[in-house]
């Protein structure tokens, strides 16, 4: 698995930028020879949640007084894994609106696999370019700054 595509939403970039350790580790923490299609999701879920806590990121950060999550947090920048039903993806935004109205966090991280992947697992599946395109279509609805991350193989 490694980074195909990067989407700057609302200069998330470089926000993400001015923080050099925790942009090399966003990058890093995704190159690793897990692969979609033959990985199942929740292999590669589990392999990246420890990569991120080996690193300090906090998982599993509750969202307001509600049981909703976002995967992980450190420094202002929320992190959303995706490799789910692209329904999640909406859910995903909101979790880091919601953080990020409250000045939780400063900046999200949606971590989506590239639509040849996301087809490797099934269909339905979440992908960057769908989420990508409906950032620019709900631009003036969404405030918080985001930053896409495709996977592939």
């Amino acid at each position: 698995m490694k980074i195909c595509n990067r989407f700057n939403y609302k200069g998330a970039l470089e926000i993400l930028e001015k923080q050099e350790s925790i942009f090399q580790e966003l990058e890093q923490i995704v190159n690793n020879d897990l692969q979609f299609g033959r990985d199942k999701p929740a292999k590669i879920k589990k392999y990246v949640a420890e990569k991120f806590n080996k690193m300090g990121w906090g998982d599993k950060i509750k969202v307001a007084n509600s049981k909703l999550t976002i995967n992980f947090k450190k420094s202002g920048v929320g992190v959303c894994f995706q490799l789910g039903n692209v329904a999640r993806t909406y859910a995903d935004l909101l979790k880091l609106m919601e953080l990020y109205s409250r000045n939780s966090i400063e900046v999200g991280v949606i971590y989506v696999a590239h639509s040849i992947e996301a087809k490797k697992m099934g269909t339905n599946y979440a992908q960057y370019q769908r989420l990508v395109g409906e950032l620019e279509l709900f631009r003036d609805i969404i405030t918080i700054p985001i930053y896409v991350i495709g996977l592939s193989n």
